[in-house]
């Protein structure tokens, strides 16, 4: 490239970032005079706490932050058990399954949870999507064992002949 094209794009780069310049200042001033200025400023927009997931290389995937939601609903039925709580001791063969109590994830076995008398659906998930349920009535001030054996959907073993 000779002088005169270097001359030539700074120039034209020049006048480009003069132009964004101006136009910057020009919306700027437009916005501090304008009557709908103030309705523009005073709307708040609300703002999220978003962490990256490990492993997640993207700041745009958003991630929950705070405690994961079998802490939050575990603490909600062991809030709303009362004083005529009963508990739950749960258990699953093989050991490790996550606990769904109904249908809210709670934690994996082995795990003891207070909760209110009644009538519960416990659903536990292995893995390779092995699952097993019951239905149980708790009593109050009762304490309850429930072994959930998971039946396994995808053998562990192929045997050929």
């Amino acid at each position: 490239m000779g002088k005169i094209g270097a001359i030539a794009i700074l120039a034209t780069s020049t006048f480009l970032c003069s132009s964004v310049a101006h136009g910057q200042a020009v919306a700027e001033a437009a916005a501090t005079t304008s009557t709908t200025s103030t309705a523009v400023h005073a709307t708040k927009v609300p703002t999220f706490n978003v962490a990256v997931p490990t492993g997640q290389s993207s700041p745009h995937l958003m991630a929950r932050t705070g405690p994961p939601p079998e802490e939050v609903n575990r603490k909600d039925f062991e809030d709303n058990a009362g004083d005529k709580a009963g508990k739950l001791l749960l258990r699953s063969e093989p050991s490790g399954a996550q606990i769904f109590l109904n249908d809210l994830l709670v934690g994996r076995t082995p795990l003891l949870i207070m909760v209110a008398p009644g009538k519960y659906k416990i659903e536990m998930r292995g893995a390779r999507q092995s699952s097993g349920q019951k239905t149980i009535g708790v009593m109050s001030k009762e304490t309850q064992t429930v072994v959930i054996k998971l039946n396994e959907v995808y053998p562990s073993s192929i045997t050929l002949r």
